[in-house]
Parts: structure tokens; sequence; C-alpha cells
């Protein structure tokens, strides 16, 4: 065994371990990435779905200061005009105008059957709202027609891809 002169002699170099690489990322960046991206997904959808929903919700908004406005006032003729208001207006931003703009009598009231799914438009009291804002009094209670108004808001479903051109 060789002996040398000063202990210091026999130490070696400190060695530093390799740089850390920036690639693959650690367990934590993974989840956290996945966490973004999750959260972007759920945001655009939200987005999405807000704003194909935003004429429906501003429909059963007006929809509501109509019945508020009829329970105060009992004016069935007020009410029919504007429930025949809101529901055109309805149909025109959610369908193609091609398809809607166009429509009268019973024509119309077999698209609002047809989309609603119903009958109560063209067999029920529906029907006021081909006449009825033209007439002086409606001949049934229009306080009638305001759930099937709600409902049709309600359940009619947009075609997809609409062009509103």
């Amino acid at each position: 065994m060789p002996t040398s002169s000063s202990p210091l002699q026999e130490l070696r170099d400190v060695h530093l371990p390799d740089p850390i690489s920036l690639w693959p990322p650690a367990p934590g960046w993974w989840i956290i990435f996945g966490v973004v991206v999750a959260g972007a997904i759920v945001s655009l959808w939200i987005l999405t779905y807000r704003r194909q929903t935003r004429a429906r919700r501003l429909a059963m908004t007006e929809l509501g200061a109509i019945k508020q406005h009829y329970d105060t006032h009992r004016d069935d003729q007020w009410l029919v005009q504007r429930l025949s208001a809101i529901v055109r207006r309805y149909a025109m931003a959610t369908f193609p105008r091609t398809e809607v703009a166009g429509l009268v009598g019973i024509s119309w009231l077999r698209f609002l059957d047809r989309t609603g799914r119903t009958n109560q438009f063209t067999d029920g009291v529906g029907n006021l709202l081909s006449s009825g804002p033209y007439q002086p009094q409606a001949a049934v209670s229009a306080a009638e027609l305001v759930p099937l108004v709600e409902h049709w808001i309600r359940h009619v479903t947009p075609p997809t891809g609409r062009n509103t051109a």
C-alpha cells in the first residue's frame, strides 16, 4: 500500500450531477397540463352552449315580463299580440329566415306544430296566433295560450348548421 505524505492528495474532485433535463416533464407538470386542457375544453363548451341558448333565454325573459304585465292588466288582445310577436321573433332567430319569414296562416301554425311536436297550434288554442292579433277580442281566454307558447320556446329544437341569411 502506497503511503502518501498528504491525505489531501488522495481526495478526488467533486463531480456535479448532470443538469436537469426539461424533457420529459415531471408528473406534476403533466397534471397541470391536463387540468389546463380540460379547463379550456369545458370553457369552450360552456361558451358554445351559452351562445346557442341565448335566444331561448332572452325569449323566456321576455315571456316572463309579458306574463307579469298580463297578470296586472288582464288584456287578452294585448297578450295575443305580444305572444304572436315573441314566437315569430324566436322562430326567426332560431330557424333559417328562408324557412320562417314567409309563413302565414295555417302554414305558420303547421310549422309551429311540426317544430314543437304538437298539434295544439292548428287544432287547439294556438290557433289564436294566426288570427288573434288582428281580432278585436279573442274567442277564448288568451291566458290558455301562455303555457303552450312557453312549452314551444323551451322544447323547440333548432336545426343544426343553420344559415339565417
